[in-house]
């Protein structure tokens, strides 16, 4: 008995030391880590929940909102390093389609954290019904054919297609489309087409999904009798300047589509149409011209009566060697004397082959330049430049040279 009066006559001191332990503990809590209030930039998305299947989303004023927390200075680390502890989401629960303002909730996935603000704290956005019809898929072709041809047939892999969205969109669908050039068409094609809901208007009606959203589309076209397509042959007279080659010949249209009244002609010719001679003689650079069509008796041109045939000529490129090219000082300061060694230079170039063969040490100028240099020995890199700017400098040896400076 009086040791239990003795324990609750110490009691009250006992729960006094407890307090002020506690005291001191969260004291020294804070202290190493206090709070502190932070508002993220960058938004939190908000994420839907309770939506009807039946109602879709077509307005929604903000995508994500910012967060005010309030927490230790510790747990503002962990979500700086990882934003995905941070949740905001609107609640469709029981709304009906129409337009709402709604209250975002955060929700942090760390402790402690105090919410302290949302921007913005409601959320404007309109809730329509889904709804779906079926229409069928049209083919729009763009361009025309080729002269001398036509379409056999068109045939679509789907015939219809059916469209969901909101009511008020779906409405003003009026066809479903996919739309093809057919202007340089020439043989049976096979191709995937997107298909796009358009309005009155033939505009793209956005917000929609088809389904399919795409359709496989097979033309096959022929050629009318009495047409041929033929590839153009260049016909050239004369050669290029002498040290110079030809590096390409091309024509443009390369091929031509011909015509005649009998179709036995149009069989019996070759499969190529000659140009007029395109006269190359002593051509020393690249070049364009006209050319006229040999046509046989009987043969027209669909089209333009020329083609246009372009010419590339280039230089040969050759390379030489040039033994013995002297070495000059430049900027050497008043009073001073300098001396070379070697006192020449082998120089090795390439260029137009018709050059080489007059180039010689008058071509090529070594310099060594001695500006602020004083009295001394030295090694320095020649400059080596050459007369004319076709020419390219491949080497030159010695890569240095001994220079002694006296006065």
């Amino acid at each position: 008995m009086k040791l239990i009066r003795k324990f609750l006559s110490f009691l009250p001191t006992l729960l006094t030391a407890l307090v002020l332990a506690i005291i001191v503990w969260v004291s020294s809590v804070t202290a190493s880590d206090p709070n502190q209030t932070i508002t993220y930039d960058i938004p939190v998305k908000l994420e839907m929940l309770g939506q009807n299947p039946d109602l879709v989303i077509t307005h929604q004023q903000v995508q994500g909102v910012n967060v005010t927390l309030r927490a230790p200075r510790s747990v503002h680390a962990r979500l700086a390093g990882d934003p995905s502890l941070i949740n905001a989401n609107i609640n469709l629960s029981g709304l009906e389609a129409g337009d709402h303002s709604l209250t975002p909730e955060v929700i942090v996935d760390l402790k402690p954290v105090q919410v302290v603000e949302i921007s913005p704290d409601s959320v404007n956005l309109s809730l329509e019904k889904v709804a779906s019809k079926t229409l069928p898929v049209s083919l729009v072709q763009t361009g025309t054919l080729p002269v001398g041809y036509q379409t056999r047939s068109v045939k679509l892999s789907q015939t219809e297609a059916k469209l969901i969205g909101p009511e008020s969109l779906v409405e003003t669908v009026v066809e479903i489309a996919a739309t093809i050039d057919i202007s340089e068409l020439t043989t049976n094609i096979r191709r995937t087409l997107d298909l796009k809901p358009l309005n009155e208007a033939g505009i793209v009606v956005e917000g929609i999904v088809l389904s399919p959203n795409r359709v496989d589309v097979t033309i096959n076209v022929e050629q009318l009798v009495g047409y041929r397509n033929v590839f153009v042959k260049i016909v050239t007279s004369g050669s290029v300047a002498q040290g110079y080659h030809l590096t390409s010949i091309v024509v443009d249209p390369p091929t031509l589509t011909v015509y005649a009244e009998n179709p036995d002609l149009i069989r019996g010719m070759p499969a190529y149409i000659e140009t007029e001679p395109v006269n190359l003689n002593g051509a020393q650079q690249s070049f364009e011209s006209r050319a006229g069509l040999q046509l046989p008796e009987g043969i027209v041109v669909i089209g333009d009566q020329s083609v246009l045939v372009s010419v590339g000529v280039e230089a040969i490129y050759n390379s030489t060697q040039i033994i013995g090219v002297p070495v000059s000082a430049i900027n050497l300061a008043e009073g001073l004397q300098a001396e070379f060694s070697p006192l020449t230079v082998d120089v090795y170039i390439s260029g137009p082959m018709n050059l080489l063969e007059n180039i010689g040490t008058t071509s090529v100028f070594v310099t060594l330049d001695l500006t602020g240099l004083t009295e001394g020995t030295y090694q320095l890199s020649p400059k080596v430049e050459l007369d004319r700017p076709e020419l390219r400098l491949d080497s030159s040896l010695p890569g240095l040279i001994e220079v002694v400076i006296t006065r």
